[in-house]
């Protein structure tokens, strides 16, 4: 049987404040063998105290590993080492020594915060510092309108790479400036002491005429003739277009022709002769016949009837953006013997070689 002395024994004392003053609360006593109630009137407050010293100042001091090691270190502390901090990493609690014993601070590290004002940064001054400088950062303003000014440290000057390939040729100090236009070749220039872009003086072409065909679809060497007397007689026409620079016709081929006469005579000479433009124009090419009733072809040769012709010579030369026609003309040059001439065997191409690249 348990005594009233058992259930003291276990009882905690607790005051209830249920309302000092209030009508018809009265004090009461509960007990058991495992709890007990005391319920007692909370008292009436009392005056203000006097105003405490003040808490030392926080010295941070770092981390500690645990509670044990902390237990170690607070054997060592007294009042003068009031204010140090450390945080228990194990617990990641910040620990305050008042200087007598360690306050606890549990949401010191990791719990949120309160929610802060909205802040607009912008970028302002960004300045290169002195190598080996520390990032300096500036903010300047007022909230919400924050500038943040950056000086950046100048890195080391990087080791020196390997040599390039060449750059553009058009970039080399003689080197003309200005428009390059596609295909042109480079020319020094002796005024100027620089290279500048010229058309590509390499021939232009071929363009030919082979028996009845031409290179433009147009017609050919006219149908053959028999014991004809016509002199001069143009025997085919051939187009070159314009070209992009002055130039001058060079001309191969020929064309078969033969006189009517006989044996053991040699008077009469038929030549096939190339002109610019017509009958009478600038002579370029020349085939020479044979004196005699017998197949002769006459072969293309450059020929401008002149021994005047150098480098900077006009003989012959057809003018840059013109487009011309060489006539294939067939003259009796000795004798008054006709003469026959064949389509099938004759052929003429020319090439057009550029005179004012040099």
């Amino acid at each position: 049987m348990s005594t009233v002395g058992d259930y003291f024994e276990s009882t905690l004392i607790r005051g209830i404040d249920e309302g000092v003053g209030t009508a018809g609360v009265v004090q009461a006593l509960h007990g058991t063998p495992r709890d007990g109630s005391l319920e007692l009137m909370t008292g009436t407050p009392g005056s203000v105290g006097r105003q405490g010293e003040s808490g030392a100042v926080f010295r941070w001091e770092g981390d500690i590993a645990d509670q044990a090691a902390l237990t170690a270190l607070s054997a060592k502390l007294n009042t003068a080492h009031a204010g140090k901090a450390w945080r228990v990493l194990a617990t990641n609690t910040l620990m305050y020594w008042n200087g007598t014993s360690f306050d606890s601070f549990a949401d010191a590290f990791g719990a949120a915060g309160p929610t802060g004002a909205p802040c607009d940064i912008s970028i302002g001054t960004v300045a290169t510092g002195p190598v080996g400088t520390d990032l300096v950062v500036t903010v300047t303003g007022t909230r919400p309108n924050l500038v943040l000014n950056l000086t950046v440290p100048q890195g080391v000057q990087g080791v020196k790479g390997p040599a390039g390939g060449p750059g553009p040729i058009r970039q080399a100090p003689d080197y003309a400036a200005g428009a390059h236009v596609d295909g042109t070749v480079p020319a020094w220039n002796a005024t100027t002491q620089q290279w500048t872009p010229r058309p590509n003086p390499g021939l232009r072409g071929p363009w030919s005429l082979q028996g009845a065909l031409a290179w433009d679809n147009g017609p050919g060497f006219a149908a053959s003739q028999s014991k004809v007397g016509t002199s001069p007689n143009v025997v085919a026409q051939l187009n070159i277009p314009a070209q992009d620079v002055d130039w001058r016709p060079v001309i191969g081929g020929g064309t078969l022709v033969f006189t009517d006469e006989g044996i053991g005579s040699f008077n009469t000479r038929i030549d096939a002769e190339v002109r610019i433009g017509s009958v009478i124009g600038q002579i370029v090419a020349l085939g020479a016949g044979f004196p005699f009733g017998a197949d002769g072809f006459c072969s293309f040769q450059p020929y401008y009837g002149t021994r005047t012709m150098t480098p900077d010579s006009t003989v012959g030369v057809v003018p840059a953006g013109q487009a011309v026609t060489l006539f294939v003309v067939l003259r009796r040059n000795r004798g008054d013997s006709n003469y026959s001439y064949r389509q099938n065997d004759s052929h003429i191409v020319c090439w057009a070689r550029p005179v004012t690249a040099s």
